[in-house]
């Protein structure tokens, strides 16, 4: 009984299988070994390209329509809202691919000639392409040394490649977007036409890059910002929450001057931290960028013989939704009393009173008088 129960599971599991492989074989045309295989099949799954046909063609020349409709539904812009409407002389609403020509004419992915014609049965060179893929993805910080080096190391024909396309296809290079089709892999083959599978390889290339952005970007908006900066210690974090103890002192730079001479309650005023706030690990807990607005609570003059000036002020900063989220604290070393919810600036002489003044530039040290809270992946203060 349990050998006829063994039997029956691995013929579950070959039929099972045998019905994966005919699923994954989508054109008679394409087998397994093609080498173009597993990005047509990929396509093909993401209704990319068509699958109602028993063949694909794939060695034929993709026309400039078939190319602009993959493109567009790679990209999922069908329903995109299109900026200008392009006439033609051999191609209208009525055409089965307009929607995808017009959208990817507004993309500059392809575009007509002077005489108005578009040509949507035409071929669509591999330099058109590859300009194209560049166009479109991030390769500003590839340099010009690095994308003639990948060209000079990895193609046989680079002398053949005119210069104004070769830092192009050097980007394209390093980014690993070009179809490279056996056995011609080590020739770049500028001016021919684009195959059918040399397309679907391009653009499962585009696709497998423009989501390894999207991984980058989530990566970035989900993690802490490091840099340099001033070096807080005894924070304290939970998450992506850092909590700066009472009494942590933080360095401000005050904009304008401000003094107990002239200052007027109510007063509002600017100032900034000199540089990031960080942790050890350079977590940036209080960006240098955050604009900090400050308003004079209180202004006491200085008199002879009697006391010196006082400015009593708050401080808020401002967050990514421009509301103000209020910093409490005040100044280090020289204020003799605490006040809740304030920051004294207090100067001393022995025999004659003066007033303060804070000049443009100069640094303050504040100490929190509660603690303060942050979130260093958005950056914002939350109390």
């Amino acid at each position: 009984m349990k050998l006829v129960k063994n039997i029956l599971i691995f013929g579950l599991i070959v039929f099972l299988f045998g019905i994966n492989e005919a699923f994954a074989l989508q054109f008679n045309d394409v087998n397994h070994g093609f080498w173009a295989y597993k990005e047509i099949d990929m396509l093909s799954n993401k209704k990319i390209i068509n699958n109602n046909n028993a063949n694909f063609y794939p060695n034929n020349n993709i026309t400039r329509a078939q190319f602009c409709t993959m493109v567009i539904k790679a990209l999922k812009l069908e329903n995109m809202n299109i900026d200008k409407m392009y006439t033609f002389e051999d191609v209208d609403n009525t055409h089965w691919a307009w929607k995808y020509i017009i959208r990817a004419v507004n993309l500059g992915i392809v575009k007509g000639d002077e005489s108005g014609n578009f040509y949507p049965d035409g071929f669509i060179t591999r330099s058109e392409v590859i300009k194209f893929l560049v166009n479109l993805l991030r390769t500003e910080d590839i340099t010009k040394k690095d994308a003639i080096n990948a060209l000079q190391n990895n193609y046989l024909d680079y002398d053949e490649i005119p210069d104004w396309f070769k830092l192009t296809a050097g980007k394209a290079e390093v980014i690993n977007v070009i179809a490279k089709e056996p056995p011609r892999e080590q020739y770049l083959d500028y001016d021919r036409y684009v195959s059918r599978a040399q397309a679907a390889v391009f653009i499962a290339n585009m696709i497998r890059v423009t989501d390894s952005y999207e991984q980058e970007k989530i990566k970035e908006e989900t993690s802490p910002k490091i840099g340099e900066g001033i070096i807080i210690e005894n924070v304290i974090r939970d998450g992506d929450v850092v909590t700066l103890p009472q009494k942590t002192v933080l360095p401000i730079v005050i904009t304008g001057q401000l003094s107990s001479k002239d200052a007027q309650s109510g007063q509002m005023f600017q100032a900034r931290f000199p540089n990031n706030i960080v942790d050890y690990e350079h977590n940036i807990l209080l960006s240098k960028d955050i604009i900090l607005i400050g308003k004079v609570l209180d202004v006491k003059k200085a008199k002879n013989f009697i006391n010196n000036g006082e400015l009593i002020f708050e401080l808020s900063a401002v967050n990514k939704n421009n509301l103000l989220t209020r910093i409490i604290g005040y100044s280090e070393c020289e204020a003799p009393t605490l006040e809740a919810n304030k920051i004294k600036k207090i100067t001393k002489t022995i025999s004659k009173g003066r007033d303060f003044t804070a000049k443009d530039g100069q640094i303050l040290y504040v100490k929190l008088f509660k603690q303060m809270r942050v979130n260093i992946v958005t950056g914002e203060v939350l109390d």
